[in-house]
């Protein structure tokens, strides 16, 4: 901690004692061309002369100083706002957040992190127990090299994990697994990085929220989800073409351990 503060301290000075230094000889330089042989100063059209040269070089100075921290300052921040792997999964047990769904139908719900987990090919898988007005589900969610995982069932209940989400948030990315349906028909989960900024959801403001869109054709089915660092999901909006049913869900509340 303290070799961080000390190097947002001596940063800032070194380029003022730079920015100083530069003032100093750009008047000491001109200050040498308008003295007169005898050391008596110029007259007052090369003073004139003078202030103006005064004038555009301390501008000169000026202009490069606000470029020399502007840039620092914009390469610390940039380096600050990018997330850390696996920031967009909070697995500490303990961990609550809340939600609200409208649409066709509506209704509050909240997700909690469980002490609890799940094997799967010798993978660890966090419990997530969700609950809509009393009725109890669980979800196992796992992050590891990169990818973001949830397991889920297929037609004939045989457990597949899914990569939901990934640190690569290049827009454009894409990837992509099948599952076994009813009758054997295998759906096929797409996924898509679509955008990466900020998102304001009700009084909550949120950066680097990654927007993902899934599509499964064979249940005609498409899903904009929102995830924002440290928090995770924070906006979601369902729509089911073949029923014509539409979700439309946001972050509420969250407490994180």
């Amino acid at each position: 901690m303290r070799g961080n503060d000390k190097n947002e301290v001596s940063t800032p000075l070194f380029f003022m004692a730079l920015v100083w230094c530069l003032i100093y000889y750009t008047v000491r330089g001109t200050c040498f061309f308008v003295s007169s042989k005898n050391g008596n100063l110029a007259s007052n059209k090369n003073d004139m002369n003078s202030a103006a040269i005064i004038s555009t070089r301390l501008s000169f100075v000026i202009v490069s100083a606000t470029l020399i921290f502007g840039l620092g300052a914009c390469k610390k921040n940039s380096a600050k706002s990018m997330p850390g792997p696996g920031e967009y999964l909070n697995s500490m047990v303990g961990s609550n957040w809340g939600y609200s769904t409208t649409g066709t139908s509506s209704s509050d719900w909240t997700v909690k992190v469980e002490d609890s987990t799940a094997l799967y090919l010798s993978n660890t898988f966090q419990m997530y127990k969700t609950n809509t007005a009393g009725v109890i589900s669980r979800n196992y969610y796992r992050y590891s090299r990169g990818n973001y995982s949830v397991l889920v069932l297929d037609a004939v209940g045989a457990t597949q994990d899914i990569v939901y989400l990934k640190d690569s948030t290049q827009t454009g990315k894409k990837w992509s697994k099948s599952i076994k349906g009813l009758g054997g028909i295998l759906k096929q989960y797409n996924y898509e990085v679509i955008e990466t900024g900020s998102k304001t959801i009700g009084s909550k403001s949120f950066e680097n929220v990654v927007h993902i869109r899934l599509n499964i054709p064979s249940l005609g089915y498409t899903s904009d989800a929102y995830y924002a660092p440290k928090v995770g999901l924070v906006m979601v909006d369902d729509d089911y073409a073949s029923s014509g049913n539409t979700y439309h869900t946001e972050i509420k509340s969250y407490d994180l351990k």
